[in-house]
């Protein structure tokens, strides 16, 4: 059943999610979302009983479902254990839950980068801005998360001018040129490829080439937009060279958004026939792109971004008054956000929204029942516009008497929600 009222903390918002800090690569991969897998995963959600809006933000480090109404829990984590292929216990035990203002919370320190692999990291931001986006244009938000995800994308940006949380910053990328020096030496002399033409890569490239390489091959199925990012200091090769562009590499930096393994541990044994000197892969991708069996050949040495964590630790003791100071601004402005949503009536409003919810998903249920499935999109969308209507007048009564408790009795004695 959907989580009661008082246990929202006076806030409708829930967030479900998986990250780096406590799920393995192998879990996090399987549950990664994008395109129109996760904007299906939006649609489901929304139907699901108690869930009014969803938003889901699905990076190589993290992937959370923040709900708006009184979400139920195991509901949440079947779905997404079916969509994953993994046993709902696995996913529940590797997952965290929070609610209300520990929601809101968790949305700025991860919107702030303060929940990030490297702490201070911008791209972040711009992660939690296309997932709003997305689920905006699938119209899986409202009045609830729409305010919510505004105001989180501020804060990044409060956060970021007025602490020093971004100072020698690094992406991931920069991490993975660092560790690539602290094993191969100067890079000025080293053969490195680059698998994969996205925005993980792009931010390799322009590490790679700051860091003094000369010798940058760029490998990737659409050849146009590897020449886009490769400028002068990079040779582009056609997908179908691959293996002898592997043959001839010193140091491989792959980073797809491909479904499956691209570099196989035979491809791998392949490339080290006849050479003397060791090859250093970089798997940035989630799902991986480098078969884990290719570690296991001699003068191989390959690193997924799991390993990465190590070789920020120097980095966070280093920032750690930064982020002191970041974590404070974050829990004041936490608590200034959910003051105003609550002095706005948010429990019942959420209750409502629920209300209007559940009898949509009930009606839907009840007519596909009936009448078969041939015409259930259409079908939802008649309900949603009926009970969005009706919903909008009863919130509206609402916000135009906050604090009114006459007003607020009425609308629980109309709907039966005392």
């Amino acid at each position: 059943m959907a989580e009661p009222a008082d246990s929202l903390k006076g806030l409708p918002f829930a967030v479900f999610g998986i990250d780096h800090h406590r799920t393995p690569v192998q879990i996090r991969e399987r549950v990664a979302l994008s395109g129109d897998a996760l904007t299906a995963l939006l649609l489901d959600l929304t139907r699901q009983p108690g869930v009014g809006e969803a938003v889901v933000l699905s990076t190589c480090n993290r992937t959370e479902c923040y709900l708006a109404g009184a979400p139920d829990r195991p509901h949440l984590v079947a779905l997404l254990a079916e969509r994953a292929g993994v046993m709902p216990e696995t996913l529940a035990a590797h997952g965290y839950w929070h609610l209300g203002t520990d929601c809101v919370r968790h949305l700025f320190r991860v919107v702030s980068s303060l929940e990030s692999l490297v702490v201070g990291e911008h791209q972040i931001a711009h992660q939690v801005k296309t997932a709003y986006e997305q689920a905006l244009a699938a119209s899986c938000t409202g009045a609830f998360l729409n305010p919510l995800f505004q105001r989180a994308l501020s804060v990044g940006k409060d956060v970021r001018t007025t602490t020093d949380i971004g100072k020698h910053k690094l992406s991931i990328a920069s991490v993975a040129v660092d560790l690539a020096r602290h094993i191969h030496g100067e890079l000025g002399g080293a053969r490195l490829l680059v698998i994969g033409a996205g925005e993980m890569a792009e931010l390799a490239v322009k590490h790679l080439v700051g860091a003094g390489v000369r010798g940058l091959t760029i490998v990737n199925r659409s050849e146009e937009r590897a020449l886009e990012i490769a400028g002068a200091s990079a040779t582009v090769r056609p997908w179908s060279e691959l293996g002898d562009a592997l043959a001839h590499a010193d140091i491989v930096v792959a980073s797809t958004a491909a479904p499956h393994l691209v570099v196989t541990a035979a491809d791998v044994k392949r490339a080290m026939r006849g050479r003397r000197q060791p090859l250093m892969l970089i798997d940035l991708a989630v799902p991986r792109d480098v078969d884990d069996q290719a570690a296991q050949l001699d003068d191989v040495y390959l690193y997924n971004i799991d390993h990465l964590e190590a070789a920020v630790a120097a980095n966070r003791a280093l920032r750690q008054d930064e982020v002191h100071a970041a974590s404070a601004l974050v829990d004041t402005l936490a608590a200034d956000f959910a003051v105003t949503v609550t002095h706005h009536n948010a429990p019942l409003l959420a209750r409502v929204a629920v209300f209007f919810n559940d009898i949509i998903a009930a009606e839907e249920a009840r007519l596909i029942a009936k009448l078969g499935p041939a015409h259930a999109k259409e079908m939802r969308y008649g309900l949603e516009r009926v009970g969005n209507k009706l919903q909008h007048r009863v919130l509206a009564y609402l916000r135009d008497h906050p604090g009114d408790a006459q007003s607020e009795a009425a609308v629980r004695r109309m709907l039966g929600l005392e």
